[in-house]
């Protein structure tokens, strides 16, 4: 969910076709085929992974550059790990990279269209970015003003429904790319407002910004209509471990209000919310 600096951003977009696929390995394009089925036993899933932050594996593990100009990952496990651990399923490229909008995102389905068509699943995480929740918290934490808080969660809600037109341009771009499974994951609630109060953020504030989460995450599975793409909800798994939770799936430093991976799942957010959305799915692939 954390915007990129600028120059990671821009070095990314400026980043030739040509040497990006060789960074993630080179592949062919697979021609058109129908929806892939279930292969035998000597076959295997081929594995794309793009997106933003909650794709790139932040908040678990440690910072690492990915294989992308300007590129930042978690090093630590996370759903992804896990797929591309699993028996039967080759990773042909990890290219989420946080920080990354919809439109970037997009750019960077453009360069990896070799892996693309040759993959039989994709998954991915889009929207966070371009709404910047992250922002909005600053505006509504315990220190913030009412009304710059009121008038940040107006503008973040006439802006979703932009961010759901371009996250569906590049579903689009990214369903004509492949015949494989795609699947779209959603954001969980960062904030358990049932607990009440917190030093950051009052139960209040956490309801409006849960709300305005609620309301990206339903913008992202319409963008999903009129593609072949799979939108998976974490949010039931997330239940009661948001931030003020006894057991919080989220990781916060609040000694430090700048970590990068402030408000991105843990470890065993990864692990226990994110991983079992996709394992029944991929079980379909699996011989």
């Amino acid at each position: 969910m954390t915007r990129s600096a600028p120059s990671r951003r821009l070095a990314l977009l400026a980043a030739s076709t040509a040497a990006i696929v060789l960074t993630l390995t080179g592949m062919t394009p697979a021609s058109a085929a129908a929806p892939p089925t279930a292969p035998d036993s000597s076959q295997v899933v081929n594995y794309v992974n793009l997106g933003d932050s909650y794709s790139a594996g932040f908040g678990s593990g440690s910072l690492v550059s990915g294989p992308l100009p300007g590129c930042l990952q978690g090093s630590g496990p996370s759903h992804v790990t896990q797929i591309a651990s699993t028996e039967n399923v080759n990773l042909l490229a990890n290219a989420a990279c946080a920080g990354l909008g919809t439109a970037e995102i997009a750019e960077v389905i453009g360069a990896i269209g070799g892996q693309l068509g040759a993959a039989d699943l994709v998954t991915l995480s889009l929207g966070a970015n371009d709404l910047n929740i992250r922002g909005l918290l600053t505006f509504c934490s315990t220190p913030g003003m009412d009304i710059a808080c009121d008038q940040a969660l107006a503008a973040g809600a006439q802006l979703i429904p932009t961010v759901g037109a371009s996250a569906h341009q590049t579903l689009a771009l990214l369903d004509a790319s492949t015949s494989g499974h795609i699947l779209v994951l959603d954001y969980p609630r960062l904030f358990t407002a049932s607990a009440g109060d917190q030093p950051l953020l009052s139960a209040a504030r956490a309801r409006d910004l849960n709300a305005l989460g609620d309301s990206l995450n339903k913008a992202i599975r319409n963008a999903t209509r009129g593609t072949s793409a799979s939108f998976i909800s974490v949010q039931g798994r997330f239940n009661n471990h948001g931030l003020g939770s006894t057991d919080p799936w989220i990781y916060f430093n609040a000694a430090n209000l700048n970590d990068p991976f402030n408000l991105h799942p843990t470890t065993t957010g990864y692990l226990q919310g994110y991983y079992p959305a996709v394992r029944s799915y991929l079980n379909r692939l699996l011989p």
